[in-house]
């Protein structure tokens, strides 16, 4: 198998500025204390087989979620990959079929050039429960799996410009 991609963890600055969306103004004692023991525990998403196409990419962070509710959880996690490549990221089928648990924009789409953004390439994952019971996922939980795809281009394209912004950045 063709080794295309390399997951590494984003820096612990951007961990944190990027925690702000999901931890809000909630009171932690000694917060940066407890983002320094998240970030540390981060795993670096592996495939579970030698016949998996999915790296399994986990929670660093204990969620609970109501029914209908979605949280965009900030992975920690950045990959670099060949620029023919994409990774597509897809639910675990255990959470989708037993929990109810969906990712809110369906499919993302991770381009290779989006590891040089702003916010160096931080990889989000927004989940949603569409079940009708409270969702639990533990640290450490895999929720999501990353597959890379070979990708072509139309003919006659000539594109210059250059990725400098994070999610939703390339236009509307």
């Amino acid at each position: 198998m063709r080794k295309v991609a390399k997951f590494s963890k984003v820096s612990f600055e951007q961990f944190v500025e990027d925690c702000k969306g999901i931890l809000g103004d909630v009171y932690i004692e000694n917060k940066m204390e407890y983002l320094s023991e998240k970030y540390k525990n981060i795993n670096i998403p592996k495939r579970s087989t030698a016949c998996s196409a999915g790296h399994d990419i986990s929670t660093p962070f204990n969620i609970k979620m109501t029914p209908h509710q979605s949280i965009t959880i900030p992975t920690g996690l950045r990959c670099e990959m060949d620029r023919d490549y994409v990774m597509l990221i897809f639910p675990r089928s255990s959470l989708g079929i037993k929990k109810g648990m969906t990712i809110a924009n369906t499919v993302p789409v991770v381009d290779a050039d989006y590891t040089y953004a702003d916010n160096e390439g931080h990889i989000f994952i927004c989940i949603k429960n569409n079940g009708e019971d409270m969702l639990e996922l533990e640290e450490g939980d895999k929720i999501v799996q990353a597959v890379f795809v070979p990708f072509g281009v139309a003919d006659e394209e000539e594109i210059t410009t250059e990725r400098t912004g994070g999610i939703g950045s390339t236009g509307k």
